[in-house]
């Protein structure tokens, strides 16, 4: 009898750390993909490339919120007692289990590991026998208060721990955003726009965004850096350095807009030309900027703050201090720019 006992002890004792780590790998995970620079996971890891997939979100809601839930809900069930509370256990811990294979096997397909990931489904898997065992030899967690409020406090210390040190610290911003921000006048919020002019996805966020500048217009200064992926995009670099030109001219903005929307076959040295001319640019002058070595440097200069930022992708767009990768639609560009003026 004391044998089963101490084998039960273990048992329950081992599904309630192995809940509570789910719980707080997946706590630390939505915080992560809340915030506009991650607090536990590598900038540069699996966990920031798994966050700008697909699978990060499921019917609009971030992957972790499913975690939360599931991992709270088996902490709740593994403190009550019975056998239709042992069964729900179980029907709850083989569909994590069976979630958590598959996103194993996405991570490896997609050739990204995510640490926190991996808490979450080696646990899931780990749990399911755990919890088979629990029906089987009816195990249930202690009857007396201290025991239960041990179990308890466990659970909501995985969530509040990731909770409060996201309350706490402060994300540190990548220093050509923090620079850019400190040379923002008063009353302006600074958007930072990491583009390529031939770029799909960056030539339909432009398109997104055109209403939300024209609702804003004064109270944003708009920073382009120029990302051109050269190496796929033929005509990246000639919009890059008309994109440049324009704005060393005094025609940034006008002449951006053009480069995004006009035909990508057209984003030629002549192309380029003719547009310099339609906003009234003095057309050798333009040519000769296009031609000079520092427009060039100027270009490096912004792909290198690109990678030293730790972007990922294009677009990347940070409005004040929240940071927006891929195209993510008008909708996310306004609560962005409303939640930065602090409207």
């Amino acid at each position: 009898m004391e044998s089963r006992s101490l084998t039960s002890r273990l048992i329950f004792g081992a599904i309630v750390v192995l809940t509570t780590a789910a719980l707080c790998a997946s706590t630390a995970l939505l915080i992560d993909y809340l915030r506009p620079m991650p607090l536990f996971c590598d900038e540069g890891g699996g966990c920031n490339a798994i966050k700008h997939t697909s699978y990060a979100a499921w019917g609009g809601v971030p992957t972790p919120v499913f975690g939360i839930v599931g991992f709270l809900s088996m902490g709740i069930l593994a403190m009550l007692r019975g056998d239709i509370v042992r069964f729900l256990h179980l029907v709850g811990a083989s569909a994590a289990a069976c979630f958590a294979g598959f996103l194993i096997y996405l991570q490896i397909s997609l050739g990204h590991i995510c640490p926190y990931c991996m808490i979450v489904d080696v646990s899931s898997l780990a749990l399911l026998p755990l919890v088979l065992l629990r029906l089987r030899g009816e195990i249930d967690g202690p009857t007396r208060p201290i025991g239960q409020g041990l179990v308890a406090a466990a659970l909501v210390s995985a969530f509040a721990g990731p909770v409060l040190a996201h309350a706490l610290i402060k994300p540190k911003l990548p220093d050509v955003i923090a620079r850019e921000i400190k040379q923002t006048p008063p009353g302006q919020v600074t958007v930072v726009d990491f583009a390529d002019f031939e770029c799909p996805y960056c030539r339909r966020t432009h398109q997104d965004f055109l209403p939300i500048l024209s609702r804003y217009q004064g109270r944003l200064r708009i920073v382009r850096k120029q990302v051109p992926l050269d190496h796929i995009h033929p005509h990246a670099m000639t919009a890059a350095r008309a994109a440049c030109c324009g704005e060393q001219m005094g025609q940034g903005e006008p002449m951006a807009d053009r480069l995004f929307t006009i035909d990508k076959e057209q984003l030629t040295p002549d192309g380029c030309a003719q547009l310099a001319r339609e906003l009234g640019l003095d057309e050798a002058q333009f040519r000769a900027c296009m031609d000079d070595p520092k427009t060039q440097a100027k270009i490096d200069a912004d792909k290198a703050e690109f990678k030293a930022s730790g972007a990922h992708g294009l677009p990347t767009i940070w409005i004040g201090t929240q940071k927006i990768e891929g195209q993510q639609g008008t909708e996310a560009l306004q609560v962005a720019v409303v939640r930065a003026v602090g409207e």
